[in-house]
């Protein structure tokens, strides 16, 4: 849906998506090293027909990830299937481009969102069990592992399973000290980088 929800990071910030960042995500989703565990998209259209299907959706909020010294985007992050019963929204379409130092603060700033300003009560992800890596951050970051999901994702003509992580209010000010630490660690490294 059409928001104005934004935050800013030590490095990094989220930003509303836009029509106009067809093209990144489209790159973005398209790379072989993120394929094995996205929907595929045939074109550009294609991309930008679903940001506008998007935009009409309430409970649905997708941001790019992009560095704050001069809004290089380096992924996407969204909020959605929010049940108001239940104050549960999903985490996902998370994609960073490859090499990115934004994983930490990007989570960081979401769950900031999802909690300080939308006042939810638990977020949940689904990540495919092959994607070892998020599966692994999701763990460290101190999410609970609630389960396998089977035949979670439908990925072209394949079914797959996921696991089920999620983060309870209660439980998010241990999650963000862990994330803080982390996001401050890259925002250092990103720093230096841009200086050098």
């Amino acid at each position: 849906m059409r928001h104005d929800l934004s935050l800013d990071g030590h490095a990094f910030r989220l930003r509303p998506i836009e029509r106009g960042d067809s093209g990144f995500v489209l790159a973005l989703r398209s790379d072989p090293r993120a394929a094995p565990w996205l929907h595929r998209v045939s074109g550009l259209e294609e991309q930008a027909e679903w940001l506008d299907r998007y935009f009409l959706r309430p409970g649905d909020w997708y941001w790019i990830v992009e560095r704050r010294v001069d809004g290089t985007p380096e992924g996407t992050i969204g909020l959605y299937n929010l049940d108001r019963a239940t104050g549960r929204a999903l985490l996902g379409r998370w994609v960073l481009t490859p090499r990115s130092l934004a994983a930490a603060e990007s989570a960081l700033l979401v769950y900031t969102l999802a909690f300080d300003r939308l006042g939810l009560d638990e977020v949940y992800t689904l990540v495919i069990t092959t994607n070892v890596s998020v599966v692994s951050f999701h763990d460290r970051a101190g999410l609970e592992r609630v389960g396998l999901v089977h035949d979670a994702f439908h990925l072209g003509d394949t079914t797959v399973d996921a696991i089920e992580h999620r983060l309870r209010k209660e439980r998010w000010p241990a999650t963000r000290e862990i994330l803080e630490k982390h996001a401050v660690q890259a925002a250092r490294l990103v720093e230096r980088g841009s200086s050098g």
